[in-house]
């Protein structure tokens, strides 16, 4: 594959070229700002949700080694356990990275899934889904897994079960609970890659652009 990803900085290459994430367009166009939390709050808040994500990865991947889940983590892991046992959730694709040439951006989906008859692309968050522009995110995602399948036979293969995809952002708890959010609204879409154009447009044109522009 053309696309790669790089652990250690976050960011990605698309044609061994730097593209900006999804997650760095909204950031970039101020969808997504948290200027205003204290820092160590946020530290915080990143290390909780990057925990979590590992803990529901590897579950989903029916791989986690539940000797190593912390404890104040339990609850979140619970509340995604609770999630697919009301849901019986099927999870088909976990972490995709998916990128787009057209538009010049790339990300990582959470999990493409199963859920009765329909095909839904699912993002987990442990905070409020509205703070991070998840209906955006979700938008953007499968719009460019839809593009990417050509690249990727498994992504491919995924995609074709369902002639349709719904979104939804699932916000787990720390008391076990979860919310859903479901995101209907087709604009969004279009919405987003029209930020990504405006990205590109303020870089073409020697704007400066931070680093966590283009980092995940």
């Amino acid at each position: 594959m053309a696309l790669l990803f790089d652990f250690i900085r976050h960011e990605y290459f698309l044609d061994g070229v730097q593209v900006p994430s999804v997650t760095g367009i909204l950031h970039a166009s101020g969808l997504i700002d948290l200027s205003a939390i204290p820092p160590f709050i946020l530290e915080r808040a990143r290390n909780r949700g990057s925990a979590v994500h590992q803990l529901v990865h590897y579950y989903n991947e029916s791989d986690l080694d539940w000797g190593s889940v912390d404890q104040a983590f339990q609850g979140y892991l619970d509340a995604w356990q609770d999630f697919r046992r009301q849901t019986a959730l099927r999870p088909l694709l976990c972490e995709r990275r998916i990128a787009s040439r057209r538009h010049r951006v790339a990300g990582t989906l959470d999990l493409l899934a199963a859920i009765g008859g329909d095909g839904w692309l699912i993002d987990y968050k442990t905070g409020d889904p509205d703070d991070v522009a998840a209906d955006f995110q979700t938008g953007a995602y499968l719009s460019l897994a839809l593009e990417w399948a050509p690249e990727d036979p498994s992504l491919a293969a995924a995609l074709a079960l369902f002639p349709r995809w719904r979104r939804a952002a699932v916000r787990l708890r720390k008391d076990g609970t979860f919310q859903v959010t479901e995101y209907t609204d087709a604009r969004d879409y279009a919405r987003f890659h029209t930020l990504t154009a405006a990205w590109h447009i303020r870089n073409e044109r020697g704007a400066i652009v931070r680093p966590d522009d283009i980092a995940a």
